[in-house]
């Protein structure tokens, strides 16, 4: 098994000198930080306040300095070894560890409750003397990558949640919170339904019919079925 450790931010700050850390080795690093910070990582800077979940992988280089002394948070540091084949095979694909992902993503108050009860447990389970401690350890450190996965997929939806309509205003395409989409057709309300996965730009729907179809979202026009559909405005 290799190398795995949890660390509280805090101690980490006093026992290094520096408060800046480049990022090099064979380590993956996930962490929770509050505070401000300025990360600099492939050709992107951050300026960092508040609270941010992060991923690095050992062979993105990446530069993180502090930016405030009152710093908390945790961090995770293990080797891909810790994990299973499986795992260790797919982690280098997984859009926070790939080249020209989003290793930071930024929290709200509610979230960060929910990565800092994720890493507490990680941090008492650590300690214990449970025989399979090392399983559950890999459980938590899987609910850290989905639920940045999570977070990233709500809000892509976000993104294009609302009124799509053609030109003529004839085809009126809702797209709901929650996946869902509800189409009407002239004067026919709810002509179709059905529900919709979001992947970057692309979706992909399937009526409540079974019927499925997709469609691309560019340069703020969404292609689909053969039509071109513009987002109706909100009107205050």
């Amino acid at each position: 098994m290799g190398y795995f450790n949890v660390l509280r931010v805090e101690d980490v700050m006093r026992s290094e000198r520096s408060h800046s850390k480049v990022g090099q080795g064979r380590f993956y690093k996930i962490g929770l930080i509050r505070g401000k910070s300025l990360c600099h990582y492939a050709d992107s800077s951050i300026n960092i306040s508040g609270s941010v979940l992060f991923f690095f992988d050992p062979q993105l280089p990446y530069v993180w300095k502090s930016l405030s002394a009152d710093q908390t948070g945790f961090l995770c540091v293990f080797e891909d070894t810790f994990f299973t084949e499986k795992m260790k095979a797919n982690i280098g694909q997984l859009p926070m560890f790939r080249e020209g992902g989003e290793p930071v993503h930024f929290l709200t108050a509610e979230q960060d409750d929910v990565v800092s009860g994720i890493f507490s447990r990680m941090l008492e389970e650590l300690s214990s003397d449970y025989l399979y401690k090392y399983d559950l350890l890999r459980n938590y450190v899987t609910e850290l990558i989905h639920f940045a996965l999570k977070k990233k997929t709500m809000e892509n939806n976000d993104k294009y949640v609302g009124m799509w309509v053609t030109a003529d205003g004839y085809i009126r395409h809702e797209l709901l919170p929650g996946g869902r989409y509800d189409e009407a057709r002239g004067k026919r309300k709810s002509a179709y339904q059905g529900s919709y996965r979001l992947t970057g730009d692309h979706i992909d729907y399937k009526d409540d019919t079974g019927f499925t179809a997709d469609g691309e979202f560019r340069e703020g026009i969404l292609y689909h079925a053969g039509m071109v559909l513009y987002r109706e405005e909100k009107r205050s």
